[in-house]
């Protein structure tokens, strides 16, 4: 059978739920950020650049003169002014990651208010994203062992968050930047404590959201475990996972975006990357199991199972050199 042709238009990997596009990087047109390239913020920041436009916040690339280093400001978009959840999920960020230290995971460095606006000070990384990599890739593919040994970083970084009590859940090629080849995790406006609350808006990216997550219902870190899943899917054979269903007409609006809500499995991946192995195909779909109790149940059993595909010339450690085997995960 062939393989279905017809692809949506691809912007930072993010489709909203009417189709169009919300996150563009790159020379956006003049006006979409307030603030101007050499205008000071906050007493001691400098804009040195205009990094990215979202939804929530726009990005800036500033220089500290009290630190004496450029740093990423995060700040609430003017059109979010005085919207409490958006200012909650900012703030969120901020504690989330004054907690932790990963090579993996971006770093903050706290943050303040400007025009009543919160920001939060991330480091700068100048990328590219793993966005930027793959669109420059044939067919949008890496190669196997390359796929991999990025999500076991990626992993890592959740991993790390997992043992912090938080959920990431927007895991996408634009959310990873790479720091000489390896990716660093970006972007918590979605992350929630582990248990907590379901929110009450769909936070995150249909294509890589679990069915628990574009249901509203609680998450574990299983939701994670699938959207890494969707992320190494994407990898290896350049589409998203449900990318055959969001082009078909005869489908509600809801049921377009939201396949995963029934119950689907994607296609195997090996329609479309015919190289990669049957154990690797197994993982990913393992990953993608519409429920939670049938996924990998944590980051760590998934790491060792990822890393069981590398051979040694692409291991991430030295020869002679095992990974960790304990079942448990480590104390925090």
């Amino acid at each position: 059978m062939k393989p279905p042709t017809a692809s949506p238009p691809r912007v930072l990997g993010l489709r909203e739920p009417d189709g169009s596009h919300g996150v563009r990087h790159g020379h956006p047109p003049a006006g979409e950020f307030p603030y101007a390239v050499g205008a000071r913020i906050a007493g001691d920041l400098t804009i040195l650049g205009h990094l990215a436009v979202g939804r929530l916040c726009h990005l800036y690339q500033v220089w500290s003169a009290g630190e004496w280093c450029a740093f990423t400001c995060k700040i609430l978009a003017p059109a979010r002014h005085g919207r409490r959840a958006d200012v909650a999920a900012l703030r969120r960020e901020a504690r989330v990651l004054s907690g932790l230290r990963h090579p993996n995971l971006v770093r903050g460095y706290g943050g303040g208010e400007h025009d009543g606006l919160p920001y939060l000070l991330l480091e700068y990384l100048e990328g590219p994203s793993l966005f930027d990599l793959i669109e420059a890739r044939p067919g949008r593919k890496l190669e196997p062992a390359d796929a991999v040994r990025l999500a076991i970083h990626t992993g890592a970084a959740l991993y790390h968050l997992h043992r912090g009590g938080t959920l990431h859940l927007d895991l996408k090629p634009a959310n990873l930047l790479l720091r000489d080849g390896v990716p660093v995790l970006v972007d918590l406006d979605a992350a929630r404590r582990i248990g907590g609350p379901p929110s009450r808006k769909r936070l995150g990216t249909p294509p890589y959201m679990p069915p628990e997550q574009a249901a509203r219902l609680p998450l574990g870190p299983a939701a994670d475990v699938y959207g890494l899943g969707a992320l190494l899917y994407e990898l290896l054979t350049g589409r998203w996972p449900f990318e055959h269903v969001y082009q078909n007409r005869s489908l509600s609006a809801e049921a377009r975006q939201f396949p995963q809500l029934d119950g689907a499995r994607p296609p195997a991946l090996r329609r479309f990357a015919p190289g990669i192995t049957d154990t690797l195909e197994r993982i990913v779909l393992r990953c993608l199991e519409p429920e939670p109790r049938d996924r990998f149940e944590g980051m760590h059993p998934l790491l060792l199972a990822l890393q069981d595909e590398l051979g040694a010339a692409d291991s991430l450690w030295p020869d002679g050199v095992r990974a960790e085997r304990r079942r448990a995960p480590r104390p925090t």
